[in-house]
């Protein structure tokens, strides 16, 4: 592969052997590579920056008074996994102690609460969302998943979402009062959590979830872009985040032909060298950069093709859904 003949920084290293080449977690190229992550700045960030208890302070809303170069806890663990830490590294340990404490109830982030009955359900689910990124098999998830699995089976029985539906489910399940707001159920932070174990989900439930999604006319919640629709010539840094973001997301949870359209338009914009750069990094992104500096002539695109291929990766890695 000619990024990994650039010689590139070590989480380039880890995303291209792991997650693009398929390398097993005893391969020595991978082991030197997940070694070597110790030297990026990146992570080092991160590991200073973790306070006592696992956490980066506040678990969703940055404070603002912090000073502090990770805004929230949630966003240190996005960027963690981003850059190849692995689940049994020191730190994504300490933090999924802390999350999964967060989503059982024995500890209270640190996050102004909401005065509305929808905090003790976003909160949680907040918590157990990251925590998902680091184990999805960790036995705190069960409960929470098994809600939020129920709450989308109920709203998606009818065939399609039915916002009706979906609010008797919560009325039923969490008393919380959601129609219009952010705990609906096209929210990134829900479909992380699902697609986690997508492969234990119900058939019909995953897949009319999955058609809803992909034709949604705004994408997912928080991000407000949608799937279908490959970004234009003029679209911003922050738009062609959440676009590519909101594929990372669906790509967990199942895949199909309609990727066809999508894998072609990212095609027509790579260069001539057969590497993509889709811009500068958004402001709010955890992502990238991976490399330690985009200083360098091409650190960049190295960057972009880590991750676009990562992501190529996950919709061809079942090729009976495609």
């Amino acid at each position: 592969m000619q990024v990994l003949r650039r010689e590139p920084d070590p989480p380039v290293r880890v995303r291209l052997l792991r997650d693009v080449l398929g390398a097993s977690p005893d391969d020595p190229r991978l082991r030197a590579a997940r070694e070597s992550l110790k030297d990026s700045p990146h992570v080092r960030l991160l590991m200073t920056e973790q306070h006592d208890d696992g956490s980066w302070g506040r678990l969703h809303s940055r404070d603002t008074h912090a000073a502090t170069s990770v805004p929230t806890t949630e966003w240190a663990v996005e960027r963690a996994v981003a850059l190849g830490v692995d689940r049994d590294h020191p730190t994504l340990r300490s933090a999924a102690d802390y999350l999964a404490a967060v989503v059982t109830g024995h500890a209270v982030p640190s996050d102004p609460p909401e005065r509305n009955d929808r905090w003790p359900t976003g909160v949680t689910l907040f918590a157990a969302s990251t925590l998902a990124l680091v184990d999805s098999e960790h036995p705190a998830l069960d409960p929470i998943w098994a809600l939020w699995h129920e709450i989308a089976r109920r709203a998606l029985a009818g065939g399609t979402f039915d916002p009706t539906a979906e609010a008797a489910a919560h009325r039923d399940l969490t008393g919380a009062s959601v129609r219009a707001t952010y705990l609906t159920l096209a929210n990134r932070y829900t479909v992380t959590l699902l697609a986690a174990r997508g492969d234990r989900m119900d058939p019909h439930v995953r897949a009319t979830l999955y058609r809803w999604l992909w034709n949604h006319p705004t994408g997912l919640g928080y991000f407000e872009a949608p799937p279908a629709v490959p970004p234009s010539g003029g679209a911003t840094s922050g738009f062609i985040e959440r676009w590519i973001w909101t594929h990372e997301i669906l790509a967990r949870l199942a895949t199909h032909a309609a990727v066809g359209p999508i894998l072609d338009a990212l095609e027509t914009s790579r260069r001539s060298d057969g590497l993509w750069d889709l811009g500068p990094r958004a402001s709010f992104a955890s992502a990238l950069p991976l490399s330690s500096t985009w200083r360098g002539k091409d650190a960049r695109a190295v960057d972009w093709t880590a991750r676009i291929l990562a992501l190529a990766s996950r919709w061809m890695s079942d090729p009976s859904r495609v």
